[in-house]
C-alpha cells in the first residue's frame, strides 16, 4: 500500500478553554466557563500569554502514481499494489496527537475508470465503505481523527483512472507541498 501523510494549520483562540467533543462525523467545540480568578494588581513583566494548540498538517507526497489493482474485489481491503492508504495527522506545536480533529474528503474520479473507496479508519476504528466513485462523480465523506491523532482513507482502482482530492479541516483546506489539491493517478492496461 502507498501512504501519504497530511497536515494542516489549525490555530484555536487563544482567548477561549476549549473542550474537544468528538462524534465520528465532527468536532464541536464547547467553550468552558473557568471558575473565577483573582488578578494581581500587576502581571510581572515577563508574563505571556498561554499559546493556543495548533495543529500541523503536511502533506508529504506531492504526486501519488500506483499501479492498477489485480483483485477480484476491489472494495475490500486485499493488500493489493493498487490500494492508496492515505493517512491524515493532526498533532499540537509539541507534536503530541490530537483526537477529534474533523476531516472532511471530497473524492472526486477525473479519470476513466470507478475509483473504489474501501474504508476509512480513525485509531482502532474501521469504517468500512465499499463505495465505487463513477468517472465525473464526486463523493463526501466526513471523518475524525482517533486517539492517535491520525485518519485515513483507503482507495483503489483496477484500470487506468486518477482522483482530485480535496480535504478540509475546521481551519480550511489541505494542500500538497506545491499548494495543490493532491491526486492520484492509477496505470493499467
Amino acid at each position: 500500500m502507498r501512504h501519504l501523510m497530511l497536515t494542516a494549520s489549525l490555530l484555536f483562540s487563544p482567548s477561549l478553554a476549549q473542550t474537544l467533543a468528538v462524534s465520528p462525523t465532527a468536532l464541536i467545540f464547547a467553550q468552558a466557563t473557568p471558575a473565577p480568578a483573582a488578578v494581581p494588581a500587576t502581571a510581572p513583566a515577563s508574563a505571556t500569554p498561554t499559546a493556543a494548540p495548533a495543529i500541523t498538517v503536511e502533506i508529504q507526497d506531492v504526486e501519488i502514481t500506483a499501479p492498477a489493482s489485480t483483485g477480484l474485489a476491489p472494495t475490500i481491503q486485499s493488500d493489493d499494489v493498487g490500494e492508496v492508504l492515505v493517512p491524515v495527522s493532526a498533532i499540537d506545536r509539541d507534536g503530541n496527537p490530537l483526537a477529534g480533529v474533523a476531516v472532511t474528503w471530497e473524492v472526486k474520479n477525473t479519470g476513466k475508470a470507478p475509483i473504489y473507496v474501501i474504508s476509512s479508519q480513525a485509531g482502532d476504528q474501521v469504517t468500512l465503505v465499499a463505495a465505487t466513485i463513477a468517472p465525473g462523480e464526486t463523493a463526501k465523506y466526513e471523518t475524525a481523527t482517533g486517539a492517535d491523532g491520525m485518519v485515513t482513507l483507503l482507495l483503489n482502482a483496477t484500470a487506468s483512472t486518477a482522483a482530485a482530492l480535496k480535504l478540509t479541516t475546521p481551519a480550511g483546506e489541505v494542500k500538497n507541498l506545491r499548494g495543490s489539491a493532491q491526486t492520484i493517478d492509477w496505470i493499467g492496461e
